[in-house]
């Protein structure tokens, strides 16, 4: 009965299931301590607890599935077979680093995950770490933030692939993900090389491989927040492989909203020479002109901030600036798209005189004072309320 509850509880989706499961855990252990051999705690039951813990967002949960992690491996040393830590229980531990955010979660996941390979390799445990152990470690470097997160993804995957563990999917899309947040040279180009692998495995029979929408736009994001010359270009010729990939029956997603903005954003971080930036702002542009004419798709805040800061950025001041500029913003707010984003990069791009033209003030003082909650609510309608400022 106890472990059907610890079970039930770790599954609930419950805010306070990690706790509750826990307090089940310290019965059963309490009874077996009493005398009751059949309520001996298992790896399994324990898991469910790490699980739990794994799945909170309380504070400290990653630390706490860790300790419990401990506890299990105490047990099973002191003469306990039912205790013997699991790929499972490991994997469980090393995905609440991966979801705590904690500033040295990747850390710790990979000290748990090379623990878990010296067990393997001397024999004390006989599972090796899976696809999921492996790819959870990557995961825990993505979401913490380390600047060397992506070459500590990397190092990971060759631990993966010298144990003879294949990547799936959601490794290459972690990977390619964290290139893209890396800011390292040449990131597009180590998330491009990950997105060709990808599709040959595909293409040599690996079904589970195929590239999705998200495999495609962590590449195009990869490029758009690299420093590489030509990264507009780079990041636009994703987009149009993505598309021909669609048409041909290679691939079952279409671009969104997210892979257009993508490649919008790659044009306005462009740096360079005034030829470069000219072909980022015609990228841009056509990339914008393209998804605001789309009967399927439509731009959302982020890409009108976006196509905002490109033409702020790249376009020579002058009466076809400020004519683009009016256009993109009053489409946004046609749109009611517009949040604070836009309205700073409008103000960037646009003379004092057009600035107090589009928000209706005849005093471009007036116009400068103006935040996004005096804005009409039609023009913010359709942005979150969490995303308006």
């Amino acid at each position: 009965m106890l472990d059907s509850a610890i079970t039930a509880w770790s599954r609930s989706g419950s805010k306070v299931a990690a706790q509750k499961a826990e307090v089940l855990l310290k019965n059963m252990e309490a009874l077996y301590e009493a005398g009751n051999s059949s309520l001996q705690p298992s790896a399994q039951i324990y898991t469910s607890v790490i699980t739990a813990w794994a799945n909170s967002d309380s504070p400290g949960s990653a630390l706490r599935a860790e300790v419990l992690l401990k506890v299990l491996w105490a047990m099973y040393k002191r003469g306990n077979e039912s205790a013997k830590p699991n790929v499972h229980a490991f994997t469980a531990c090393i995905n609440a680093w991966a979801r705590s955010r904690e500033r040295d979660a990747g850390e710790r996941a990979e000290a748990l995950l090379d623990q878990m390979i010296k067990l393997y390799e001397n024999g004390v445990i006989y599972e090796k770490p899976n696809v999921l152990t492996f790819t959870s470690a990557m995961h825990a470097y993505a979401r913490n933030g380390v600047r060397d997160a992506a070459s500590k993804a990397d190092n990971i995957l060759k631990k993966m692939e010298a144990m003879g563990v294949k990547p799936n999917l959601q490794t290459y899309n972690v990977l390619m993900s964290l290139w893209g947040n890396s800011q390292q040279q040449g990131a597009g180009r180590k998330a491009e090389s990950i997105l060709t692998k990808l599709e040959d495995e595909y293409r040599n029979g690996r079904q589970d491989m195929r590239p999705t929408v998200v495999s495609y736009t962590s590449c195009i994001n990869a490029w758009a927040k690299s420093t590489d010359y030509g990264k507009a270009k780079s990041a636009k010729a994703i987009l149009d492989r993505m598309k021909e990939m669609y048409a041909s029956g290679f691939i079952s997603d279409k671009p969104n909203e997210f892979s257009y903005t993508a490649v919008i954003n790659a044009c306005a971080t462009t740096y360079g020479e005034h030829d470069e930036k000219q072909e980022a702002f015609h990228i841009a542009y056509n990339v914008f002109k393209e998804i605001s004419k789309s009967d399927e798709l439509s731009p959302n805040h982020v890409t009108y901030s976006t196509f905002l800061r490109a033409t702020s950025k790249l376009m020579p001041d002058g009466e076809k600036k400020e004519s683009m500029v009016s256009t993109a913003f009053r489409l946004c707010i046609r749109d009611g798209q517009c949040d604070a984003n836009c309205l700073f990069h409008m103000r960037n791009a646009a003379s004092s005189d057009l600035v107090s033209d589009l928000l209706g003030c005849e005093d471009p003082m007036e116009a400068a004072k103006l935040s996004i909650d005096d804005l009409p609510a039609g023009w913010t309608c359709n942005v979150k309320s969490s995303q308006r400022k």
